[in-house]
């Protein structure tokens, strides 16, 4: 059985910020949202094996994380530009990050 996630209009908005910032700087996203969470695919654009999947989700906090779907943080949501930055370069340095 499938677990469903508790997701915000924060979280997704979020998600779609995200994903603008990275069409910005040149990488290919798409929002997912059919399934127990929504998630940002993100494709580097001149290298397609480069990939990966984020979601937000807040922590024990309460605040909204971006997070790589292999359980690595990549930044709070509030620090969409830290975020855009560190998911761009990791895609720069990784081979088949999905």
């Amino acid at each position: 059985m499938m677990q469903t996630v508790e997701v915000t209009d924060t979280e997704l908005a979020a998600l779609e910020e995200l994903g603008q910032a990275l069409v910005r700087n040149g990488h290919l996203t798409m929002l997912v949202t059919g399934g127990t969470r929504p998630q940002l695919e993100v494709l580097h654009r001149t290298e397609p094996g480069r990939s990966g999947t984020i979601v937000c989700e807040r922590d024990t906090d309460g605040e909204a994380w971006f997070w790589w779907t292999w359980a690595d943080r990549i930044a709070p949501a509030r620090e969409l530009d830290r975020a855009a930055a560190l998911v761009d370069r990791s895609l720069q340095q990784a081979s088949g990050a999905a």
